[in-house]
């Protein structure tokens, strides 16, 4: 055994993992606006269906005083009318006065009753749209902490960014020319990820089985090997993952 190859793949793995803990940080950090803007969504989206209820409890009180409008109107003429009645000077005015009068009449009892069902609705509707304020009181607050909690994870993980970046150039150094242009190459080939574990002869990236002699190549760690399937740079999971 070599103790060259097996160094150089202990470091190579640490160097994966540190750029495998990267990406997770990238990926998390690339759906922090993302998760922000969802609950600035949510929040005016609340804010709407409050704005909403607060028009038609206007549009509600808007006709009930309408209505309450159309109601004196209706007296004030049913008072005229009554006072005309003792001067009238025949039957057929009188009793033309008098249809007048039970037709505003009957309009007025529409009207009230039409406004005895707006009450209810009124009432409703006043209830509705307090529960909805406090309830969006509420969603603000909740909110605002959900949004400090995603920005503070955010600025420790930026931390941990930085603090990856210095080991990763580390481990960088420790390389020579030729792997760090391996390792580049198989990065690029491999979609992110240039090194991968076998156990039990399978790579644990691509989930491949070896060819047996590749395997026994590998477990010698007496030159650098490929996984055959998917050109990354394999290493024996047993012997080197605890090390790393």
């Amino acid at each position: 055994m070599t103790n060259t190859i097996r160094e150089c793949l202990e470091t190579l793995a640490s160097l994966q993992l540190v750029d495998s803990s990267e990406q997770l940080i990238n990926q998390h950090l690339a759906g922090v606006e993302q998760r922000i803007a969802a609950l600035e969504t949510e929040l005016e989206d609340f804010k709407r269906k409050v704005a909403e209820g607060e028009q038609r409890l206007e549009e509600l009180r808007k006709t009930y005083r309408s209505n309450e409008e159309e109601i004196r109107s209706i007296e004030d003429r049913v008072t005229r009318n009554d006072e005309k009645l003792r001067s009238v000077k025949t039957n057929k005015e009188y009793q033309s006065m008098l249809r007048e009068i039970d037709d505003l009449k009957m309009r007025k009892a529409a009207i009230e009753d039409q406004m005895i069902a707006m009450l209810e609705q009124l009432e409703g509707t006043e209830k509705e749209v307090t529960c909805h304020k406090a309830d969006l009181a509420d969603m603000q607050q909740e909110i605002q902490a959900r949004q400090a909690e995603i920005e503070g994870e955010a600025k420790t993980q930026r931390a941990e960014k930085e603090r990856l970046a210095g080991k990763r150039e580390s481990i960088w150094l420790r390389l020579d020319a030729k792997m760090q242009t391996v390792y580049t190459r198989a990065k690029q080939q491999g979609r992110g990820v240039a090194v991968a574990a076998v156990d039990n002869e399978v790579c644990q990236v691509c989930r491949m089985n070896l060819p047996p002699q590749r395997f026994i190549e590998l477990m010698r760690m007496d030159a650098m090997q490929m996984c055959p399937h998917c050109q990354r740079i394999i290493y024996p999971k047993a012997m080197i993952d605890e090390d790393v």
